[in-house]
């Protein structure tokens, strides 16, 4: 497939994987990572994007780090009491709301730059976080449809990591875990980071984000999603520690996983229809707000 495709990149496992599949079926690829007030070492993201630009050309891959502050801002607060008297504490899901606002501004950047293609890392090992649920993947979808984009998730089927508990586990050491070097990973057993072989009864298992990455030469060992070398790669948010008590500490306590579900689907399509307005301006308020949000 011939043209250009934006990635929402942060610089991941599954964000990087997604970017070097797209790397065999576009033209070119436009890696764009958001930085926002309360995320910190954006910066790390530019790591894998040079890795990704060494394989792949400098010419066919790009890499912009664009602020999305003021989008956040709208999308966090908009009708703020309003929404807690319809959604209560949904208005913590500050993971969500923070990748919303990012697609927000992708279609902006689509708009600007004529890119009719997006993708994301999104996986369905992590579906804890809104936008990474199906449900709300097809309303994000229908949102991009609106102004001719077409968004996919190329890397949503990978398995998952296999550790219970990832999204607990994943951030819940960013603040004291030291950064790995590669070298670190260049040390140990090949067979001990190689997965154990499934029972010859058993079909073998989706290979991880990981493996695919390892066999393309883009990561030094099969398992390094959520790993301190993963993590010093792609930007951190403390806000996570604020959406992983909502969820796991608050929400899941004593209700399923269907009803948070549920009630993030609720959540997040009035959220998306309110974004779909404003990036039409097709009222004067809609305009003044996307004047505002989208400063040169």
């Amino acid at each position: 497939m011939s043209g250009d495709i934006v990635v929402l990149f942060s610089g991941g496992t599954d964000s990087t994987l997604a970017a070097a599949l797209c790397a065999e079926r576009f033209d070119r690829v436009r890696l764009v990572t958001y930085s926002r007030f309360g995320i910190a070492s954006v910066e790390n993201s530019r790591v894998n994007a040079a890795a990704l630009m060494d394989r792949f050309g400098r010419d066919r891959i790009t890499h912009e780090i664009i602020d999305v502050d003021e989008v956040f801002k709208f999308v966090s607060y908009e009708n703020y009491l309003s929404n807690l008297r319809k959604h209560g504490l949904m208005n913590l899901s500050t993971c969500g709301l923070c990748k919303l606002s990012m697609h927000v501004r992708t279609v902006q950047y689509c708009q600007d730059n004529g890119v009719r293609n997006v993708c994301d890392g999104a996986n369905s090992g992590m579906t804890m976080f809104p936008d990474q649920m199906k449900s709300v993947i097809v309303r994000l979808q229908a949102m991009y449809r609106e102004f001719g984009i077409d968004y996919s998730n190329p890397v949503f089927d990978y398995q998952p990591p296999e550790e219970r508990g990832f999204v607990d586990q994943a951030y819940v050491q960013l603040l004291s875990s030291p950064i790995k070097k590669e070298s670190d990973f260049d040390k140990r057993d090949p067979a001990a980071a190689a997965p154990a072989p499934a029972p010859a009864t058993t079909p073998a298992p989706q290979p991880t984000s990981g493996e695919l990455l390892y066999r393309m030469k883009l990561a030094p060992a099969p398992n390094v999603k959520g790993t301190p070398y993963d993590r010093g790669r792609q930007p951190r948010c403390f806000q996570f520690i604020l959406f992983n008590v909502f969820a796991n500490k608050y929400f899941l306590n004593g209700r399923s996983y269907e009803e948070y579900e549920q009630a993030t689907l609720r959540f997040f399509t009035e959220k998306i229809d309110t974004c779909t307005r404003v990036l039409k301006g097709s009222d004067p308020k809609a305009s003044r707000i996307r004047k505002r949000i989208f400063k040169p």
